[in-house]
């Protein structure tokens, strides 16, 4: 990507980052503001003015967040050539500019000053959350009593292979279930005398899951999904929307509970959330008695 398009893809990124994705993204850009900042740890790569420094780790993070944000594979920055146009042009650039502004005392605008301040709280605010829970730890136990207690939510959905036949009258269909007893072929009685649109197609309804018929055939639902009714069985006649149904279940699979190998790192996410949640609200609590707080709500339209 030509230098000129891609510092501005980065002004709008940057923009956005400030803007949107929080103070993590704030704090890995490491934008220095209020003060120049003093020489930091690392490998330092360029120095600009008297007291501002450039690192060889804030250039490979600032190119790590650039390709994160890219996603065209063809602009990301891969080579050592790219690397060195963007310590120039991106980042040598933002440190000049900072440096005028400073001298223009830019900064002790008041719009400057609340966008400033802003960025200070989010930066701490983030940084002391870190300190408190980025370190939390979840075990192998609280994973697997996790699973045990919430097996249930962890079963695929069934899948059912069902074949109906739908007719008008209830005197019809229990005609057509008497057939079907001694032996009639369901698709073939399906074809010749079903009222319901799948009867070009012998009755079949395809692979379904419950509730994919919508909210009109809970009756309907009911029995295909029936714990009694077998592969190969054909139900007894039931009235639903349209008319009265015999369906018969072709086959079925799905329905089994995902195996704690599959969903580890799922569990163990949520329940790092979980404890994460749990531990800042404690700290939030803690906080607001030794803190006082004041809303105004009436000002709130």
């Amino acid at each position: 990507m030509p230098i000129r398009k891609r510092t501005v893809l980065f002004f709008c990124t940057a923009v956005f980052i400030f803007s949107s994705v929080g103070c993590e993204k704030i704090e890995k850009l490491k934008l220095p503001y209020k003060k120049a900042v003093p020489v930091p740890t690392g490998t330092v790569i360029a120095k600009v003015g008297d007291n501002l420094f450039v690192t060889l780790e804030q250039l490979d993070q600032e190119i790590k967040n650039y390709n994160e944000l890219t996603d065209n594979p063809e602009a990301k920055l891969m080579t050592r050539e790219q690397k060195m146009a963007y310590l120039n042009e991106e980042l040598i650039r933002r440190y000049l500019l900072y440096l005028e502004a400073k001298a223009r005392r830019l900064d002790e605008q008041p719009k400057t000053q609340e966008i400033l301040n802003n960025l200070e709280i989010n930066v701490l605010a983030n940084q002391f959350l870190q300190d408190e829970i980025g370190n939390m730890q979840v075990t192998a136990s609280e994973v697997e009593s996790f699973y045990n207690l919430y097996k249930d939510q962890y079963q695929q959905p069934e899948e059912r292979r069902i074949r109906e036949i739908m007719v008008g009258d209830e005197a019809a269909a229990k005609d057509i279930l008497i057939e079907l007893l001694k032996g009639a072929d369901f698709a073939a009685i399906a074809k010749e005398r079903s009222q319901a649109a799948t009867a070009a197609n012998g009755g079949d309804l395809g692979l379904i899951t419950k509730g994919k018929l919508g909210a009109d055939f809970t009756r309907f639902d009911a029995v295909a999904f029936s714990s009694s009714l077998e592969i190969g069985q054909t139900s007894n006649v039931f009235k639903d929307k349209g008319g009265y149904y015999i369906i018969k279940l072709e086959s079925k699979k799905g329905g089994q509970v995902r195996p704690l190998s599959e969903v580890w790192d799922e569990i163990k996410n949520s329940i790092l959330f979980l404890k994460r949640q749990q531990k800042l609200q404690e700290i939030t609590n803690d906080l607001s008695k030794k803190t006082k707080v004041v809303i105004y709500e009436d000002k709130i339209k």
